[in-house]
């Protein structure tokens, strides 16, 4: 029994490898644009890997110790990868460069296995329509393209303009699902008083009628009602109408 414990140990240990070696030769893909015969060399290399865990014996009690032995390895490679950075370029991949200053680097599209009609379709997803607007595009270790346009490609923001603009800051939640956030509320050195008095100014006596009320830096409190005194509220104005 216990040979068969340490068999069924090794084979989960080589079916990982292997499964993580294949992975790394196949290329990187974003998850949304995997067609039907990437699902299916998926599955079918999933199934063999699964086969060799498991190998002639496919008893529960192995087949928990393989699932058991790939589970540490996937946590054991999740800490190499966030503590190694020669780990992680070897087991992730760096980005790659397909577009420099508007021109194809050829010898950089066998390494992602992409087409130069795939790669034009990336970047029309991003509204960039001539290479020559690329300062640089590349894929991303998670198969997504990130593009720079040209300078004078790139939208004008307010900066550029000179101009000043107000920070919002990030939403603190003040009511979520009809319930007060207590805590986020004295944070904001505001009172239940206030707060309520905020809702009157809506026209919302009562806070169980709020589905989501947060206040931004600039002290607005941004309110949305419960789809359900809509129309209770419509239903009233026909009522009265008739």
């Amino acid at each position: 029994m216990i040979r068969e414990i340490i068999g069924a140990i090794l084979r989960g240990i080589v079916a990982y490898t292997i499964l993580l070696i294949l992975a790394r030769i196949i290329g990187r893909k974003l998850i949304s644009r995997i067609t039907f015969y990437d699902f299916m060399v998926g599955v079918t290399i999933g199934s063999i890997g699964a086969r060799i865990s498991l190998g002639s014996h496919e008893s529960p009690f192995l087949a928990s110790i393989s699932a058991i032995i790939i589970t540490i390895l996937v946590v054991i490679t999740d800490y190499l990868d966030i503590k190694n950075i020669n780990f992680r370029k070897l087991v992730d991949g760096e980005p790659v460069i397909l577009v420099s200053n508007g021109k194809l680097l050829d010898y950089n599209f066998k390494k992602v296995s992409i087409t130069i009609n795939k790669l034009m379709a990336l970047l029309r997803e991003k509204d960039i329509f001539n290479l020559d607007d690329v300062a640089l595009a590349a894929i991303e270790n998670d198969g997504e393209l990130t593009v720079l346009p040209k300078p004078n490609k790139q939208p004008v923001t307010t900066g550029d303009l000179n101009i000043k603009t107000k920070y919002n800051g990030l939403m603190v939640d003040m009511i979520i699902d009809g319930k007060i956030m207590y805590s986020n509320l004295e944070s904001t050195n505001y009172d239940e008083k206030w707060l309520r008095q905020q809702l009157k100014i809506h026209k919302i006596s009562n806070v169980e009628d709020v589905f989501y009320a947060g206040l931004n830096a600039a002290g607005t409190l941004c309110i949305s009602k419960k789809q359900m005194m809509h129309k209770k509220l419509l239903e009233q104005k026909i009522m009265n109408k008739l």
